[in-house]
């Protein structure tokens, strides 16, 4: 990618030559009176992911590109590649490195969806509510060519591969946990078969053994949650913010980590800052950077040095001990509570 935020007004900030070994513009860290670090990274997943420690986050949550839905307006996008085999094993390169980086006792919310395969060659018309999606009716995906193995037709089943390769991985997958999309879009083009009103949320733990705290459960394993459209960032896809808060909340205490790999228009990072939790979000588009950049600003935060970032990273939530989702606090049914 050629990363040209160096034109941004937000260009230079955040970054301590002493401390940083990316060039000026890849990394970006803020922190607020109260200490709570925010950071962000511009630039491929994988790569910025290789330069944060090993063992920091409690939590990480994210949507990625959809394989063939959306076009982001860059080269070399995830989520544009020749085959599912090479987009899982893209999305492979940037979830391994979310294991390395997650705390031994992490967990991983995973929000992925569909695709169909149409083989019917190039689609036309439009899509008047959604501009991210005409790109593929002015040029062919990989879905729409013929001779797949599959009949026309039919869901693909992408988030079921991936979360089969990575259990292959060593991930453990805990729940499938189905997000409720209350106000989903109308699909104008599915005359023959329900709207998809739903999507997967993957809870994976690093090990078999992890911290986790259900009293901040607000649902099971249905969580009717309503999408959130954030027009000022053009993000069609946005999470809603109870879906990040959710996660957040059951899976790190206050003062805790969190990591976003796909970015976006920042809803995750916005969340994690509005609950007090240190936070880092990575993305390759330069308008969602500076736009994220710009909201972080917005709730008061300054510039800092990425080495402070890392530093606090690298440290315990003060609550950690005593926080009831730390796994030490667990008690087996029919023991007496802690005192």
């Amino acid at each position: 990618m050629d990363t040209k935020s160096s034109n941004s007004k937000h260009s230079t900030i955040g970054n301590d030559p002493a401390t940083d070994t990316q060039k000026s513009y890849d990394r970006f860290a803020y922190v607020s009176k109260a200490g709570h670090f925010a950071g962000l990274m511009h630039g491929d997943s994988a790569t910025m992911l290789k330069s944060l420690p090993n063992n920091v986050f409690n939590v990480a949550v994210t949507s990625p590109p959809y394989f063939w839905v959306r076009d982001y307006g860059y080269d070399d996008q995830l989520g544009h590649e020749e085959t599912v085999d090479d987009y899982v094993d893209a999305l492979m390169g940037v979830f391994d490195e979310v294991k390395r980086t997650l705390h031994p006792e992490g967990v991983f919310f995973l929000n992925i969806g569909d695709t169909y395969y149409s083989g019917n060659g190039q689609p036309h018309g439009s899509d008047p509510k959604c501009s991210s999606r005409n790109f593929f009716r002015k040029k062919v995906r990989p879905v729409d060519v013929s001779g797949w193995d599959i009949p026309k037709k039919s869901m693909i089943g992408i988030p079921w591969k991936v979360a089969f390769e990575m259990q292959q991985r060593g991930w453990t997958l805990r729940s499938s946990i189905i997000w409720n999309r209350c106000n989903a879009f109308v699909e104008p083009t599915a005359r023959d078969r329900p709207y998809r009103q739903y999507e997967f949320v993957f809870m994976f733990s690093k090990s078999r053994f992890y911290s986790f705290d259900r009293s901040k459960l607000v649902e099971e394993d249905v969580w009717n949650i309503p999408i959130e459209r954030n027009r000022r960032a053009k993000h069609n896809a946005a999470f809603p913010s109870e879906l990040v808060r959710r996660c957040v909340e059951v899976a790190s205490p206050p003062n805790g980590h969190v990591l976003d790999p796909f970015v976006g228009s920042g809803t995750s990072v916005l969340t994690s800052m509005a609950h007090h939790r240190n936070v880092v979000g990575i993305d390759m588009g330069d308008d969602y950077i500076d736009y994220v950049q710009g909201a972080i600003e917005s709730e008061g935060y300054h510039s800092s040095s990425w080495g402070d970032l890392v530093e606090s990273l690298q440290k315990p939530s003060p609550l950690w001990d005593e926080w009831a989702g730390n796994r030490q606090n667990f008690r087996k049914p029919g023991t007496a509570k802690k005192v």
